[in-house]
């Protein structure tokens, strides 16, 4: 028997809707969620909307496409989503939206930093602004062009004294500069009006935080980009005045002491990374997001993923094919193009694991093995010093990589 009968009256939660290729992305703010729908849904809600009950939706869909829909059920999934919700007294089971679904309808989303004005975030991310940023990123790249020495090295990273002081420096500047780089992503989207919301997950074997920007599938194509951009262009003007620093230490302008200068070096190759790792697509960094945006690709690297696995099923046979029959012919396109991007982010990182991490990992460790020899008599603040470094540095990235290689050894056997 129909949960929805021909006399049944729904109401419909108010949505947004933009046109992304053949499909509408409908959806609520209030709730986060945003739905992939062909034209015909939107006008079966429209209708609903209109006060019709649903028998006279049904008619008037069966005049305009010559077919009857399916209402059950498309309205039992609108209804799951929070986009329908059943009139009061339209029913006489009277029974609740949640019974008759089984699924809880999702809950609102609270969002942060919803006290920052739209006024002030387009301040922030005017036209000016954003001139003036490029200006400074290109005089700290027309430097390190005429100056490759101010260039950062991953030689900056290592200290052979008050390692302790300066890697708890680092890591404090850094998470500051991770949570700036995340506000910028939010305040960039409050500028259109979107809210949004910080949380943490994780990269390989890198906790990292990001922003929650699900909110911009409410907006235009046109006006994502510039929220997705924000967090690099700020790592990007972060970076290019630490680069105009040590440019101006080189040039005598500045006397900093020996110890500043060492953080500002290291601090500078750190952004250099950042910048890097969005480049690595193999992830879902923001370029990812902005790739998949620009070529309307939802899935961009779960197709590519199993495009890539599909290709080494021909060799290997024991590997299980992925069916992508129901790709759009334009995303293939994208995807074998995407899957030379995918493989490439692949090698640089590993590239990066090699020149950077292990040899500084094995640089630090002969150090520290040195220092913890000689012993506490020998000089104790060195010993001390070596200790304490070990627990919260090599501690930390010998767990990384162990946890890393481990899923690489099970994802092989699976």
């Amino acid at each position: 028997m129909p949960i929805y009968t021909r006399d049944t009256i729904v109401n419909v939660e108010p949505f947004t809707q933009q046109q992304e290729g053949i499909d509408i992305i409908i959806g609520r703010a209030e709730t986060g969620v945003f739905l992939a729908v062909p034209p015909e849904a939107v006008e079966l809600l429209e209708d609903l909307a209109d006060g019709k009950c649903v028998g006279q939706v049904a008619d008037l869909y069966q005049k305009r496409h010559g077919e009857l829909p399916d209402l059950d059920e498309f309205l039992g999934f609108m209804e799951a989503k929070g986009i329908v919700t059943l009139a009061s007294g339209s029913n006489e089971s009277g029974i609740s939206g949640v019974a008759r679904t089984g699924l809880e309808p999702p809950r609102k989303v609270r969002y942060h930093f919803t006290n920052i004005s739209q006024s002030f975030a387009q301040l922030l991310f005017s036209r000016t602004v954003l001139v003036g940023s490029a200006v400074l990123i290109a005089v700290a790249l027309a430097l390190i062009i005429h100056d490759p020495s101010i260039t950062p090295r991953p030689r900056d990273l290592y200290f052979a004294d008050h390692r302790t002081l300066i890697w708890m420096i680092l890591i404090v500047v850094g998470y500051a500069a991770v949570f700036i780089h995340e506000l910028g992503h939010l305040i960039a989207a409050r500028a259109l009006g979107i809210n949004s919301r910080m949380g943490i997950s994780h990269r390989l074997w890198h906790v990292v935080a990001e922003t929650d920007l699900t909110g911009l599938w409410a907006v235009p194509k046109r006006q994502r980009y510039l929220p997705l951009f924000a967090g690099a262009i700020i790592d990007a003007v972060s970076g290019a005045l630490l680069f105009l620093v040590v440019f101006a230490q080189s040039r005598h302008w500045l006397a900093l002491p020996a110890l500043v200068l060492q953080v500002v070096r290291a601090l500078s190759f750190t952004y250099v990374m950042r910048i890097i790792w969005q480049c690595l697509l193999f992830i879902r960094t923001d370029f990812y997001y902005v790739i998949a945006s620009l070529f309307n690709c939802r899935s961009l690297l779960s197709d590519t993923e199993g495009f890539l696995r599909n290709l080494l099923a021909r060799v290997v046979p024991w590997i299980r094919r992925v069916n992508q029959a129901g790709i759009p012919a334009s995303e293939r396109k994208v995807i074998r193009v995407y899957a030379a991007v995918w493989v490439l982010g692949r090698v640089v990182a590993l590239y990066l694991l090699s020149v950077v991490t292990i040899p500084l990992f094995i640089r630090y460790s002969v150090s520290l093995a040195s220092a913890v020899r000689a012993g506490y008599s020998a000089n104790p603040g060195n010993f001390i010093d070596a200790i304490m470094f070990t627990f919260y540095f090599l501690m930390p990235v010998s767990l990384g990589l162990t946890l890393w290689i481990r899923s690489l050894i099970r994802g092989e056997r699976t």
